[in-house]
């Protein structure tokens, strides 16, 4: 269902597209880090998400960048927003966002609407937006510039819980999510690793809130599990979901989502599947957990998502004491073909991957011109 959000018809005159335009990479490419790319047009200087981390404290280097006219966020997670405080180095910006993400963005901004999926305007260039399977409120944009240009921010076309809207405008370029390299395992293979520590029990998933977390319960729900417990940043994020966060979501999802949220429990003791927040361990209500539990041989402990050096989750992983199985929320190889087939780009500048990815991504997506490199013409 297209909601409120999903419109702008109060837009008092019609975007329009810019003939060219650049794109400079300036964090987010050829290593993983932080977000960060910043879009010229004459007239107009345009950055795509200002994110810290992984690695906690990692900031884009935004020295000698001057004022922007405007940041425009694909979705919520820090290493896609965690730079906020680097805005009054660029001028203190108009920020867009969906209402979802504007949601729990600091107070104080100038924040301007983007819809969840349909057409929006970004200083007057029409965008074209759609829900990108990855975070409550999350989006792929579509710039009208030159030939047209796709960011797909953080995505998946997997996810059993966040709906993903595949983009079907031809885009020249296309800043494209390639987190996993070559990687082909799919999200079934991913849960067939998981389930037997599931079903032996009890388990510790150390989850982003608003992320793979309601996923994962989803997926336990739906495997006959009702000894699901949370911390409270899960039970918040699990009450958005069935409310506020809805639109986000696949249409199958939202009953489960909603009795999720009514039945789950708070975790007081090593029972079930346990979900909490934060995913490495270094805050939040895991960091307390894996401080109680880092030495007992009760509960397993799975991290499912990127670990930083030197985290709580790198170093119990090292240890023994926990365990790596990935769970899929970024594109497998396959994605970003099919991806590149719809959109057809003459560029593909593979983002949030490491730079030994490029032989094998470019070989993969040929005829596309793959790139890690800056500046690229638009």
């Amino acid at each position: 269902m297209w909601d409120a959000e999903r419109s702008l018809a109060s837009q008092t005159e019609p975007p329009v597209s810019a003939k060219t335009g650049t794109l400079r990479l300036i964090s987010g490419v050829g290593a993983k880090g932080p977000a960060c790319f910043v879009l010229e047009t004459p007239g107009r200087r345009i950055m795509l998400d200002l994110g810290e981390g992984p690695p906690p404290g990692l900031l884009p280097d935004v020295a000698g960048l001057g004022p922007l006219d405007a940041l425009v966020l694909s979705h919520g997670h820090k290493d896609h927003v965690g730079g906020l405080p680097l805005l009054q180095k660029l001028g203190n910006p108009p920020v867009y966002a969906t209402a979802i993400v504007a949601r729990d963005l600091p107070k104080g901004l100038d924040v301007r609407p983007l819809p969840v999926g349909g057409v929006g305007e970004v200083l007057g260039i029409e965008v074209t937006t759609g829900r990108n399977g990855h975070a409550p409120g999350g989006i792929w944009l579509h710039f009208a510039i030159g030939s047209g240009l796709l960011y797909t921010g953080d995505w998946s076309a997997e996810s059993i819980l966040y709906a993903f809207d595949p983009p079907e405008k031809p885009a020249a370029v296309a800043l494209v999510d390639c987190s996993y390299g070559t990687y082909q395992k799919t999200l079934g293979d991913c849960w067939e690793a998981l389930a037997p520590l599931a079903e032996r029990g009890p388990l510790l998933l150390p989850v982003p809130a608003n992320g793979r977390g309601p996923e994962l319960a989803l997926q336990a729900l739906r495997c006959g599990r009702t000894d699901i417990f949370v911390d409270a940043a899960m039970a918040q994020a699990l009450r958005h979901l069935a409310s506020t966060d809805e639109a986000s979501l696949r249409a199958e999802a939202s009953d489960d989502i909603r009795a999720i949220a009514v039945a789950a429990k708070p975790i007081a003791e090593s029972r079930g599947i346990m979900l909490a927040a934060s995913a490495d361990g270094t805050s939040g209500s895991t960091k307390q957990l894996l401080e109680r539990w880092a030495h007992t041989a009760d509960p397993a402990i799975v991290f499912t998502g990127y670990r930083a050096p030197d985290t709580p989750a790198d170093r119990l992983i090292k240890n023994g004491r926990a365990q790596f199985l990935r769970w899929n929320v970024h594109p497998r190889l396959s994605d970003v073909m099919a991806l590149a087939e719809a959109v057809r780009p003459q560029t593909i500048i593979s983002a949030f991957c490491d730079r030994t990815q490029l032989p094998g991504l470019a070989q993969a997506l040929a005829p596309a011109h793959v790139t890690m490199d800056s500046p690229v013409a638009l």
